[in-house]
């Protein structure tokens, strides 16, 4: 595997060193036995009254309580923004996609459920590629559907198993025109129960032109309640389990385990590894506050209200992790920067968002309006619901009554990097 060499990274270590000439430099950088750069981030370069903001208003804005069904929302799995500025939604309880204008207005409609080319069984992913086009996934993941701006559909892809004991689990993003996927490996199932990471995970880029399969990165599986019955393994639920989370933005992947903070930022075309970002962040203990606020979660999400009494028996009966993860989920946004989401307790507003530049400089934090991204502990891992642009970030927004909105509100640069 090729590695990257250091020399212009070093170039940026030593600016950074004269620029923060100070008792404890904010970021610190050596090379592991690869060659490959460790950066240390231990400080913020943003001071007070610098960094990035959100608009306090959104630009647009689409959904409502009530009115034509096109302004009516549930279930949003999917948000992107074209190059035009018009919004496309991917709908799961419709299996639809709309595109509304710069204004809010609609202009198409496509998709729908079925099992028709176009059509979706279950829609749980959007993303756009060049030229406005934009792909959509089933739940089952083994048909995806090409679309053109227009809303037509272009092709419908039926997946392959790359091999067998291989499963299909679902999308980490789009790069160009390949599919980025991840697959459960199920080829050896563990002789022993327990906790433990299994299934591994296998990454892979799939061309959506072609059908070629390329770069396989290994990486271990979340942490699981592994049962044997009947002869055979699963993996059962492991709250607060620590696990594998990524992103993927023009040809890299970002990739962390949450049990430490320390991500791998990997060129997708050559499979190797840029950079490795770390801090200093240990893992907080869960409490009992923390234990009541997921039961409370599984309770809100539960379709049978007569069950709460099974779920809070059941829940306090769950196996779970002694600690937290160390954080809750990665963005790479439309210039490359990492924007990391802190972990947080369920049901609770997202916290800021901590950002670090392209070359690993912990920038500083970013808060998004209240009552954004709240539903992303609702969607079970299917689609994402946030997408950062290089002036704006669009996302899904609750109102009081919990009645879908998408919003665009744009990202202020001044006064930072």
């Amino acid at each position: 595997m090729d590695r990257p060499g250091i020399g212009p990274f070093a170039c940026v270590t030593i600016a950074l060193a004269a620029i923060h000439a100070a008792s404890v430099s904010p970021l610190s950088a050596q090379a592991d036995s690869a060659g490959i750069p460790i950066i240390t981030a231990r400080a913020p370069l943003w001071g007070p009254g610098e960094g990035w903001t959100i608009s306090d208003e959104p630009l647009v804005e689409i959904g409502a309580e009530t009115g034509p069904p096109e302004n009516l929302l549930a279930g949003v799995v999917g948000v992107v923004r074209l190059s035009s500025g018009d919004i496309v939604i991917a709908e799961s309880t419709t299996g639809e996609l709309r595109r509304y204008d710069r204004s809010g207005a609609l202009v198409w409609r496509a998709g729908g459920q079925g099992q028709g080319p176009g059509e979706h069984k279950y829609l749980g992913f959007l993303r756009s590629l060049p030229g406005d086009s934009l792909v959509t996934a089933d739940s089952d993941r083994l048909r995806l559907n090409v679309f053109g701006p227009d809303g037509k559909v272009v092709r419908t892809i039926r997946l392959e198993m790359p091999e067998p004991g291989l499963v299909p689990r679902g999308f980490a993003g789009v790069s160009e025109r390949d599919l980025v996927m991840t697959f459960e490996d199920r080829r050896e199932e563990p002789s022993r129960q327990g906790v433990g990471r299994w299934p591994g995970l296998r990454i892979a880029m799939l061309s959506l032109d072609d059908g070629r399969m390329r770069t396989w990165i290994d990486v271990p599986g979340s942490e699981s309640s592994i049962v044997r019955r009947g002869g055979l393994a699963r993996n059962a639920t492991y709250v607060f389990g620590k696990g594998p989370e990524y992103a993927v933005s023009d040809g890299r992947l970002a990739l962390v385990d949450t049990e430490e903070f320390s991500v791998r930022l990997m060129d997708l075309d050559r499979g190797s590894i840029q950079w490795i970002l770390r801090r200093d962040e240990p893992a907080g203990q869960v409490t009992s506050d923390h234990v009541d606020a997921w039961v409370e979660w599984a309770i809100s999400v539960t379709r049978h209200p007569e069950g709460t009494a099974a779920i809070v028996r059941s829940a306090r009966e769950t196996p779970m992790a002694s600690t937290l993860p160390v954080l809750e989920s990665l963005y790479l946004d439309a210039v490359g920067n990492l924007w990391v989401e802190p972990y947080s307790v369920f049901g609770t507003e997202m916290p800021p968002f901590q950002v670090y530049a392209r070359d690993g400089s912990w920038l500083g934090s970013v808060a998004v309006p209240p009552g954004l991204g709240t539903e992303r502990r609702l969607r079970f891992g299917f689609g994402r619901t946030f997408e950062i642009g290089d002036d704006y970030i669009l996302g899904v927004w609750h109102d009081e009554l919990g009645v879908e909105h998408v919003r665009l509100y744009g990202l202020e640069k001044a006064g930072g990097p």
